[in-house]
């Protein structure tokens, strides 16, 4: 749940409950882990670590899969249109954050973020985000995975500039262009965040929002 601090022991998922990821783990993960990097498969705790960031094959220690950018570093064991159903807090959406001008006078409109995750989390956060942060409430859109470099105008893996929850909630920022997350694997350091962003109070409020309020499985 929302502002949950998560935690307790982990559980296999049973072999004959017809789950498409029977026999693995779930649970364990805690607020405190809760942060990622800049790189898909990242945000797993140490309970979770399998030697790399591959996604492929690993448990759910928030309670649900990773976001799916396609055929992209393991991530399309997770893509079909039944698995997007299943998914808890319904299907992957997308959702642009903008500032409120009168409450961010100095902040640019060019300065445009968008959360992507499931549904009921990233509708959650948007409500949390007008509240805390003063964005403008907007209303979600369906994501369709997109691999790197596609011409899209939806979010890409390139553009994120923070993963949580074992990289199954993402923010990211179209005028960010991580060469990193272009190749196969996750071998070189993430590009810096643009200046105009680098320093910003309301990309701080946002990232802290979301630390903070994300919805996690709770402690049994």
């Amino acid at each position: 749940s929302a502002w949950s601090g998560g935690g307790g022991d982990k559980a296999m998922i049973p072999q004959d409950s017809g789950h498409p990821f029977a026999g693995r783990w779930v649970g364990n993960g805690d607020r405190r882990t809760i942060y990622g990097s800049r790189l898909y498969g990242s945000g797993y705790p140490s309970s979770y670590s399998n030697g790399s960031d591959a996604v492929q094959g690993r448990g759910f220690p928030y309670g649900t899969w990773p976001i799916s950018w396609g055929a992209y570093r393991g991530g399309e064991e997770y893509t079909s249109s039944t698995l997007d159903l299943l998914r808890p807090g319904g299907p992957l959406v997308t959702v642009n954050v903008t500032s409120n001008p009168s409450n961010w006078p100095n902040i640019p409109t060019t300065e445009v973020y968008q959360l992507v995750g499931d549904r009921d989390s990233v509708m959650f956060m948007m409500s949390d985000l007008a509240d805390w942060c003063h964005a403008k409430p907007q209303w979600p859109q369906a994501f369709s995975p997109s691999a790197p470099g596609n011409a899209t105008t939806q979010p890409k893996p390139e553009n994120v500039i923070q993963y949580y929850r074992a990289s199954s909630f993402a923010l990211t920022f179209a005028g960010y262009n991580n060469t990193a997350a272009l190749g196969s694997a996750s071998s070189t350091a993430s590009v810096p965040l643009p200046g105009a962003i680098v320093n910003s109070p309301f990309l701080a409020c946002i990232n802290d929002t979301i630390a903070v309020a994300l919805p996690i499985l709770d402690w049994p």
